[in-house]
């Protein structure tokens, strides 16, 4: 059954990240524009993260993780090889309702992470369920050289459009005209 894609404010939410590799070094960096309130819980941590933490951009524990770390969490990131971990952690997470995704085992998951492709304030996300990461990164690709350069400034342009003008059916279909017309103009630009 495919997932149900839902964007939701990350903002001040406490995130956990269990693991300091590689792959929890890039979960971090796709988490850090959205607001997280991020913790990484690791015995050994790239550079990187060691870094993010003397930028005061991330919390960092050196450390195994422990059951308390869950406390207040609002999702939990799980990038470790150990599935027996993966495995507890999940069980814990679905006792307290936490959002979980252990990376790379899906049935530890009640979420995906998405392949993300994100412009200013927008935001697309691509998922297979899990079944095919690999495909949701090439769709990635594809979709962020499709998108015409500068589409953030489209963006902002109608979102001062919609502030401005009152609600209803009008302003609904100026809006799409007018987004019409502006990517029609980017696209012709960089033809």
């Amino acid at each position: 059954m495919p997932l149900f894609p839902a964007f939701v404010s990350l903002k001040g939410k406490k995130i956990l990240v269990v693991g300091g590799g590689k792959v929890a070094t890039r979960k971090v960096e796709k988490l850090l524009p959205f607001g997280g309130d991020i913790t990484v819980v690791a015995p050994r941590v790239l550079k990187k993260l060691k870094k993010l933490a003397r930028e005061g951009k991330i919390k960092l524990k050196r450390r195994r993780f422990l059951t308390g770390d869950l406390k207040n969490a609002f999702m939990v990131v799980v990038a470790v090889d150990d599935t027996d971990l993966q495995r507890k952690i999940f069980n814990l997470c679905q006792k307290r309702g936490i959002l979980c995704n252990s990376v790379d085992s899906p049935d530890y998951c009640n979420f995906i992470f998405p392949a993300l492709v994100v412009k200013g304030d927008l935001v697309v996300g691509i998922n297979t369920g899990g079944k095919a990461p690999a495909l949701s990164r090439e769709i990635r690709k594809l979709i962020e050289r499709s998108l015409p350069e500068g589409i953030e400034t489209i963006l902002e342009t109608l979102y001062r459009e919609r502030k401005r003008l009152p609600k209803g059916r009008e302003r609904q279909r100026y809006l799409t005209r007018l987004a019409e017309e502006l990517i029609k103009q980017k696209v012709e630009r960089e033809s």
